[in-house]
């Protein structure tokens, strides 16, 4: 097995957190984005409370710009995706210069969509591309260890996200057993007792706010045994 650097790996379990991290919020924003025009104006607030990032937005017409596509704002969509075609120039070589394209693509169509002022209605072209940077990833990226560390990545940031936004435990609890088995895969040190602490949480689906915190805390300390 090849030697995996520190500095690639990484890369490597970034490059999955962002791309997921860029998947999963434009899926989120398509209800959100209904719930702003036709009911709640003010329903961007509690996203931005519930993944704990500043409300720097006027209304709900500057939140669904400004956290779209705005590159000097750090958590948008824009530049998170942007930090995950940093990491993939980085890993070209890695990860093969097709899988990069397909983050290329997307940030091409977000550019074009910006230009355009189309706005969100380019999320499912981006979607589509980061679907098929995972395809391209399965077949490309020769190495199991690579590809667990690319995937610890992608099941870490998704079980984050999902304890934020309140999906169920069932999903949940599918989430950690795929993180579970890619950590070990990828041989990154993490703690056996809180992954246990977190089996258990999704086991007895308790849907009490304090027990979502918690498990949250749990996945935020679970790599720093």
């Amino acid at each position: 097995m090849d030697f995996i650097s520190i500095e690639k790996g990484e890369n490597l379990f970034w490059l999955g957190r962002y791309v997921e991290r860029v998947y999963r919020t434009l899926n989120y924003l398509e209800g959100l984005y209904d719930v702003l025009i036709d009911t709640d104006e003010t329903a961007y607030k509690e996203f931005c409370v519930a993944l704990n990032i500043p409300d720097v937005y006027e209304d709900a017409s500057d939140f669904m710009t400004s956290y779209f596509f705005d590159e000097l704002n750090p958590d948008s969509v824009y530049s998170n995706l942007s930090r995950a075609y940093d990491d993939g120039i980085l890993l070209r070589n890695t990860i093969s210069t097709r899988s990069l394209a397909y983050i290329q693509l997307a940030l091409d169509a977000m550019e074009d969509a910006k230009a355009e002022g189309s706005g969100a209605l380019c999320s499912f072209e981006v979607i589509d591309r980061l679907l098929a940077f995972w395809g391209s990833i399965d077949e490309y990226l020769s190495s199991g260890q690579e590809r667990c560390l690319v995937k610890a990545g992608r099941y870490l940031e998704r079980l984050d996200m999902q304890l934020r936004l309140g999906e169920s435990w069932e999903t949940i609890g599918v989430t950690i057993g795929k993180l579970d088995r890619r950590l070990q895969g990828a041989k990154i040190a993490y703690s056996g007792q809180k992954m246990r602490v977190l089996k258990n949480f999704a086991q007895l689906a308790d849907d009490d706010p304090e027990t979502r915190l918690v498990a949250l805390e749990t996945v935020q300390k679970l790599l720093n045994n």
